[in-house]
């Protein structure tokens, strides 16, 4: 066990900055909220509504190329385009007219364009994060336990069609709560970072359908404990951005109690004047 504590005015200072932190991922210049579109590159010379240029996938192993002319206002890396350039996924900075930026991701075998936009209404409208108060009674110490290797993990996503991915399986966190014994299963994100989509008693009602996140860091060692602390559960982008391709929780990831603790909903303009609970920074 860490031998940081669970409660105490320093693990609320650290919670506080944390949502200081949550709300800038969310609502900063670049902000989740900026997301307008989230494209799929699947045919040659395929156009994307939001942006100017053409786009040719061959294939997640292949190439991905952007064709553009110099007076439609491309970027690449500061340089304008005028023909056509080769794109490496997740080491690009697309720049467009009206200060749109791009960037390239991969999405179930796919190269896929993420269009974000400094004006977009969803980040213009954004005035805060509903969220339950903090109580360390929310934070838990889990067993780590490692999936075997190969094990993979199959979701859906929040796409139109439908999306259905696999992901590799980092393992099992085993924690009591409440007094009963719980499992929730986490995806291996990569940079030792681990992802939990889940639901709970609240989901549907005080809480969105389609769950919430936990995210958190991977033990150092083989097996070993990692801290839950539902205080940072945090709400899917897919609520601050419907074009985020989020995956829905796992069938087997439900918490059979209500978890009154962490992000609850956005709250945009319209709602502003009715939210009783958190301002922009919290």
């Amino acid at each position: 066990m860490s031998s940081e504590c669970f409660d105490g005015d320093d693990a609320l200072t650290r919670y506080d900055r944390w949502r200081r932190s949550r709300w800038e991922e969310v609502a900063g210049p670049d902000g989740k909220a900026s997301l307008i579109a989230y494209r799929t590159i699947t045919e040659p010379g395929q156009e994307v509504p939001e942006v100017p240029g053409r786009w040719t996938s061959t294939g997640p192993s292949g190439s991905l190329t952007l064709t553009a002319t110099r007076d439609q206002g491309v970027s690449v890396d500061g340089q304008t385009v005028d023909g056509t350039v080769e794109l490496m996924t997740g080491a690009v900075g697309l720049s467009f007219p009206g200060g749109r930026r791009g960037t390239i991701e991969e999405l179930a075998g796919a190269h896929a364009l993420a269009v974000w936009d400094p004006a977009a209404p969803t980040l213009v409208g954004l005035r805060g994060i509903d969220a339950w108060p903090w109580d360390p009674a929310w934070t838990v110490e889990a067993e780590y336990r490692p999936a075997d290797a190969g094990r993979i993990l199959e979701l859906t996503r929040t796409t139109s069609p439908v999306i259905r991915d696999t992901i590799p399986a980092a393992g099992d966190l085993v924690f009591d709560l409440r007094g009963e014994r719980h499992t929730l299963r986490a995806f291996d994100m990569g940079s030792d970072v681990l992802l939990i989509t889940f639901t709970d008693d609240t989901s549907g009602t005080d809480t969105p359908s389609m769950g919430r996140w936990l995210i958190l860091s991977r033990p150092q060692h083989t097996t070993g404990t990692v801290r839950i602390d539902f205080n940072r559960a945090l709400l899917p982008h897919h609520m601050f951005s419907a074009a985020f391709p989020c995956p829905l929780p796992l069938q087997e990831n439900h918490l059979p109690l209500r978890v009154e603790a962490g992000e609850r909903a956005p709250v945009f303009e319209e709602e502003a004047a009715v939210s009783t609970t958190t301002g922009p920074a919290v």
